[in-house]
Parts: structure tokens; C-alpha cells; sequence
């Protein structure tokens, strides 16, 4: 699998590609191709980047959770000990 950035620079080069064949005899057939690669290329990186987006969520999400679990089992422990002396 690809990264987002080599994805980007294959449509920046595709899209160089489909310049200078507008430019020199175009060719509607390779021009059509060309434009189809590009367009599913934008939408793997859309797809990548939304999951690598919900990833980073989603451990962002756990840190908060084990920092709050802690903090619990801290107070829990202050609780106990307090009851106890």
C-alpha cells in the first residue's frame, strides 16, 4: 500500500503527463485514462486520510481513558487508605 504523499506526487505527475499531451496531439483516449488514474488515486488518499484521521482519534481517546482509569484507581486507593487509618 502507498503512502498520502507518494499518491500525491503520482497525480501531480499525472496530471504534468495530461498537460503535455493536451499540448502536443491530443489524444482523447490516453487523455481519458490519464484523468480516470487521477481520479481514483484522490480517492484513496481521501479513504487513507480519514482512516489515518480516525486512528489518531482513536488513540488519542485511549490515552485519555487509561489517564482516567488511573486518576479512579488513585482516588480509589486515597479512599481506602483514609477508611482504613
Amino acid at each position: 500500500m502507498e503512502s498520502i504523499q507518494s499518491m500525491k506526487q503520482n497525480i501531480r505527475a499525472l496530471k504534468k503527463q495530461k498537460a503535455e499531451l493536451s499540448a502536443a496531439a491530443p489524444n482523447r483516449k490516453k487523455v481519458k485514462k490519464i484523468q480516470r488514474k487521477v481520479k481514483l488515486l484522490k480517492r484513496q488518499t481521501r479513504h487513507l486520510g480519514r482512516a489515518a484521521k480516525l486512528a489518531a482519534a482513536a488513540k488519542a481517546a485511549e490515552a485519555v481513558a487509561k489517564e482516567a482509569a488511573e486518576k479512579a484507581a488513585a482516588a480509589v486507593a486515597k479512599a481506602t487508605e483514609a477508611s482504613a487509618g
